[in-house]
């Protein structure tokens, strides 16, 4: 940010910012706003990964295979159960825990659904 003297009086601005004063405040303070939830993002994707190698770790299956969208039995099981936990306990959305465990939004929505089930 840039601060110039116009007038002896200060006026912030910001190059990549059409405008001055009041508007370039509010417009950097809804910047950082959504910096926050971006910044949030990256600490899902962190537990996304924790809880993956988790319980792969726990159920002894290879979470790369996991990751590659196997479809041995085994393996969608615990894919199953970790799409619970992440959907469910952490709020990930269905999107990234598909990007995640290698299958597409619609078998993560089965698996919810057959896990609702039982």
């Amino acid at each position: 940010m840039l601060s110039i003297l116009r007038n002896n009086q200060q006026v912030l601005t910001d190059e990549r910012i059409l405008g001055t004063g009041d508007f370039v405040d509010r417009i950097l303070n809804e910047a950082d706003e959504r910096l926050k939830y971006q910044l949030a993002g990256n600490k899902g994707r962190q537990q996304i990964g924790e809880v993956i190698e988790r319980v792969c770790e726990e159920e002894n299956i290879n979470s790369h295979e996991l990751r590659m969208g196997s479809r041995r039995r085994r393996i969608s099981q615990v894919r199953a159960q970790i799409v619970h936990q992440l959907v469910e306990n952490f709020g990930i959305p269905l999107a990234e825990v598909a990007r995640q465990v290698g299958v597409s939004k619609s078998a993560i929505s089965k698996a919810l659904n057959r896990t609702m089930k039982d």
